[in-house]
Parts: C-alpha cells; structure tokens; sequence
C-alpha cells in the first residue's frame, strides 16, 4: 500500500508493516535497484529501466517535461551505469545507485550535461538527498504500508516513482515464488502530474497481471484523473470500479467512462456516506452501507479526524 498517512489504525489492526518515506526519516530506498537477474529479457528490462529513469529523473527537474537533448543523456546514461552490473552478473556490490547515475552525467561531452547534473545535484550531494541512498529497508510481512506523508509535496511524485518501481523489482520476485501481490496506490493523481509518470502507472496498471499483481487506485480528485488520457484509459480498463458521492461537474465524464445510466447516477449526487455504485464489467450495482459510528470496523476505517488534522 502507498498512501499519505491514512491507514495507520487499519495497518496497526493487521499487525502491518510500516515504511516511513521521509528526509527526516533513515529509511531509503535506491531508485535504480533492479530485478534484471529475473528477466527473462535482459534488453527489454533495461528499456523498462530507461522509461523509469525518464519518469524519475522528469518529476525533480520539470513540470514541463524534459527536453529532446535531455531525454536522450538519460536514456544514455542509464544504459551506461548498468554495464558493470549486468557484466559483473548481478553483483549487488556493482549495482547502481542515484550517485553513479549523476558521475555518468558529469562523465558527458554536452554542456546539457553539465546543465542537468547541476539541477540534480541538490537532490544527489545537497539536502534533499534521500533517493541518493542504498536500499536498507527490510520487508518482513505480508501487510506492507509504504508512508510518504512526510515528504515535501515537491518531491511527492518523485517518493511515489521510487516506491513503485521498487515494489515492481518485487514482483519480478514474487512471481518467481508463485506468489500473488495486491498493490493499493491512494492519492494516484499525483502520478499524472507529468507525462512519463503518467505513462509509467499506465503501463503498471495494464502489466501489473502479467507479474501476479493486482493494481488498485484510489482518488479523491477525480477531476485531476479524468482530465489526463493515461488517467482516463487507466479507468477504462477498469474490471472494477467502487465510485462514492461525485460533483455534479465530473459526473458526465465518469458516467461515460463506466456506462453508468442517469436513474444509477443518482446513487452518487449527493449522497450520504457509504453510499455509491459498484461497477463490475457490465453490472452495476448500487448500495448503501452505513457502519455505525460504534463499530470498531468504523473506528478503523474513518479517516475524517486524519483528514481535519492534516488540513
């Protein structure tokens, strides 16, 4: 689960384990970990690598995307930093790091090198150095919560990449195992702020099946969602769907992206919670479901205090 500090009573009910992404906390993760030693496809792995580096290295440097000249050094030097790995068979003690990745830059011809390295840098030597980091987290259950609250909102993109392209280097270990993987992704408009991270849940989220996983979205500004052509595709491609009260403006939008009629629709326009529609393939089924306030499933599960304390 990757989320921004709401589950910590149900995480705590399940005995879960709790990952705190932060750069005040010593908990880190390597962006450029790898599980190249379980591909079949070594070529495609790297490209995959390569599209992540994009994705990664597009959330620190610009809103605005990189530019042709950039792309390319980026492509060229993730390449680069995993020869020596892939030569060295998968020795932990070669793989790269966020460290060699900026050197490989420094190591380039073009002045754009210079360039982009000098914007990293704060994010590799300076202060806001914790994707600079090896991986030192050891997972040791079965209920995983990955916390990145904490993060400053600059770089909640760039925690969320890293997060999932490590729970990705997972699955490759898991389905290895024959083991099957639930990844719940709150807060999931954040990942469409640009368009190689957009591309990058997209891909995940059309994938994920192929690696034993089953992906699963939550938002609540679907506005942000529907907006975006990956965001859009990543609903459509939706086996299953639980849609609670909606604004009458992002209606129209959702009703089209899952077929829903205008008498189902009113299950959702201003309806009180735990009121909504479960779309399922082509069924539609409307329902109601009030806990009580006394239940301890409730107790669990609300996050309004959560909400008025983060506010």
């Amino acid at each position: 689960m990757i989320h921004n500090g709401e589950y910590a009573p149900l995480i705590n009910a399940f005995n879960g384990q709790t990952l705190n992404i932060s750069t005040s906390t010593n908990t880190y993760i390597n962006p450029f970990d790898s599980s190249l030693q379980y591909e079949k496809d070594n070529d495609e792995a790297l490209n995959n690598k390569i599209e992540f580096s994009l994705a990664f290295i597009e959330s620190i440097v610009s809103s605005n995307g990189l530019t042709g000249e950039q792309k390319t050094l980026v492509d060229r030097c993730t390449k680069n930093i995993y020869e020596e790995y892939l030569l060295h068979n998968y020795d932990e003690k070669y793989e790269p790091d966020f460290i060699n990745f900026y050197e490989e830059l420094l190591k380039q011809p073009e002045e754009e090198a210079k360039n982009l390295a000098l914007v990293i840098e704060r994010y590799v030597l300076g202060g806001m150095d914790i994707f600079a980091k090896k991986t030192n987290i050891e997972i040791k259950n079965r209920f995983i919560s990955f916390d990145i609250s904490d993060l400053p909102r600059s770089i909640q993109t760039t925690g969320y990449l890293v997060v999932l392209e490590h729970i990705m280097n997972r699955l490759k270990r898991n389905k290895n195992l024959g083991k099957h993987t639930w990844i719940f992704i709150d807060e999931f408009h954040i990942l469409l702020a640009n368009q190689y991270s957009a591309d990058y849940i997209a891909k995940i989220y059309k994938t994920g099946r192929k690696e034993n996983a089953i992906p699963t979205i939550i938002t609540q500004n679907i506005a942000d969602v529907i907006k975006n052509e990956q965001g859009c595709k990543i609903l459509s491609n939706s086996e299953f769907a639980m849609i609670l009260k909606q604004k009458p403006l992002d209606l129209p939008a959702i009703c089209k992206i899952f077929d829903i009629s205008d008498e189902e629709a009113k299950y959702v326009i201003d309806s009180p919670a735990g009121q909504g529609i479960i779309v399922y393939g082509e069924d539609k089924v409307a329902f109601r479901n009030q806990v009580s306030k006394e239940f301890y499933i409730y107790q669990i599960n609300q996050t309004s205090n959560m909400q008025l304390n983060r506010s």
